[in-house]
């Protein structure tokens, strides 16, 4: 009988201590040396550092604004069995809406997967979708600025800038009188309330 519950206290214990994720703050990932091949580690949003980016973000230019909208997910399972990749993340969700005097002109599909890297408060560098020219993944940085507060509230304005640096964007080769993205770049952005 002794041998049955010891058993099954050495079986309780091995399950909850082999099966144990290991969470790596994304604020610190690049100074930690963290495997990413056994699903063992979560590259976790720590600090809270997603938190002032969720919402809905706006620009205008007279008669046409530009929106993003920001969804955190958490603990997102990303596997690449091809390059033996499987950890889980926190991450972003973009999407982006376009209006002309007040009209939905363009409404964009969301990405299928979480993006977003945070190495500290204010700076994310996350991947944004062009649907609009050939669905090529554009790297964008969002940098947060603190503008006032209300009480506690801190209130920001949202830097969204995309970065050209992928030249595969065959649409604007085909069609290099048109602005190399569809939507605005390097622009500030004010939350919605």
């Amino acid at each position: 009988m002794k041998n049955i519950i010891y058993t099954l206290i050495f079986a309780l214990f091995y399950s909850i201590f082999s099966s144990a994720q290991t969470v790596v703050d994304m604020s610190n990932s690049h100074n930690i040396n963290w495997e990413r091949k056994n699903g063992q580690f979560y590259l976790k949003d720590v600090n809270n550092y997603i938190l002032p980016y969720l919402g809905s973000w706006k620009y205008v230019d007279g008669n046409k604004e530009f929106r993003i909208t920001l969804t955190k997910v958490t603990k997102h399972h990303i596997t690449i069995p091809d390059y033996q990749i499987n950890y889980y993340c926190d991450g972003l969700l973009i999407q982006y809406q376009k209006f002309e005097n007040g009209i939905l002109v363009y409404n964009s599909p969301t990405l299928s997967f979480p993006t977003g890297i945070i190495k500290e408060f204010g700076k994310l560098n996350m991947s944004f979708k062009d649907y609009e020219r050939n669905g090529e993944i554009f790297p964008v940085d969002l940098l947060l600025t603190p503008i006032n507060s209300i009480g506690s509230v801190r209130q920001y304005k949202l830097r969204f800038r995309l970065d050209k640096f992928e030249q595969r964007n065959t649409y604007f080769q085909q069609h290099p009188s048109e602005p190399y993205f569809s939507v605005p770049n390097d622009i500030d952005m004010v939350k919605l309330l």
